[in-house]
């Protein structure tokens, strides 16, 4: 139960931050540069091991990927660094994410992409014999296959963004199962996202509600969750400190960033506003675009 009592922890921290502040088959492995050595950036003033890159705003955004990108995934594999994806996505498997990256150009591989539904997942199959209900996207079900589904009676409720389906009936429910003791397990608590359309409301939007309605607190499996980055560091063997986290989102990439002391690096795109990379939690470094990541490894900035 190591898994169970890390999430458990890492809540409680998250949520002591937020008081003080007020099965699809796998693609054959695409094949990618040969890893060197370990780096050292002047500008970062430490010896990286590995870089954490989001994916939604900041390598690509409604299936184009963003300038500088392609590069930047690239630059790093050849500078000799461990490459992983941690995103919030809850709506694509790891392999369809991973299709849809390589259709856009990037080199990768399945293994490597950590999304909050695979971290649900592998924290459910250890609560053995805990009923759910699953308010998740149709593509991801099949993920969750083996775990015990109760839509009645459930023991915890799972809410992932099943963007129009969000209706006065469907939260209407969730929120009497939660009155009559269900638990919340939010896959994330992003409130928005940026869809090539524009921007649109996501999952934690009616988080929120949720817990205000219920006094409940959700717990989180993905970003900014600090067991969410750490089972990443752990499976790569780095310390926090030895991997760069690169993202668009304050709230999420850089505050996660922050409660498990890894440095991190804010993308002016996606999510970005102007002077976010002067707002709390402030990045350690800012990049326009991924342009500048090659300049950032170097230390010529």
């Amino acid at each position: 139960m190591a898994f169970l009592s890390g999430y458990m922890e890492g809540e409680k921290q998250d949520t002591a931050k937020r008081m003080l502040a007020v099965t699809q088959p796998r693609d054959p492995p695409q094949a990618v540069a040969p890893k060197l050595s370990a780096r050292t950036s002047p500008v970062l003033g430490m010896t990286l091991k590995a870089v954490l890159f989001d994916i939604e705003g900041t390598l690509a955004i409604g299936g184009r990927p963003l300038p500088g990108a392609v590069e930047a995934v690239a630059l790093g594999r050849k500078a000799g660094l461990d490459v992983r994806f941690l995103t919030n996505i809850s709506g694509r498997t790891p392999a369809m994410l991973c299709a849809e990256l390589r259709g856009m150009g990037f080199a990768l591989s399945e293994h490597e992409i950590h999304t909050a539904t695979s971290a649900c997942v592998e924290y459910l199959r250890e609560r053995t014999g805990t009923r759910c209900r699953l308010v998740v996207p149709d593509a991801v079900l099949p993920m969750f296959d083996g775990i015990a589904r109760d839509d009645e009676h459930p023991d915890v409720v799972v809410v992932g963004d099943v963007g129009s389906e969000f209706n006065y009936a469907l939260l209407n429910g969730v929120f009497r199962q939660l009155r009559d003791g269900a638990e919340l397990i939010a896959l994330h608590k992003g409130v928005f996202w940026i869809a090539a359309d524009g921007p649109r409301l996501d999952a934690g939007a009616f988080i929120v509600g949720l817990e205000a309605a219920t006094r409940k607190q959700a717990l989180v499996m993905g970003k900014p969750s600090p067991v969410f980055f750490t089972k990443a560091f752990d499976a790569l063997g780095v310390a926090p400190g030895q991997a760069l986290v690169v993202g668009d989102d304050v709230m999420t990439d850089v505050q996660g960033a922050h409660g498990v002391q890894a440095p991190c690096a804010l993308v002016g795109t996606g999510k970005y506003r102007p002077g976010d990379e002067e707002r709390e939690p402030r990045p350690d470094h800012f990049l326009a675009t991924l342009d500048g990541f090659a300049a950032l490894l170097d230390g010529s900035r």
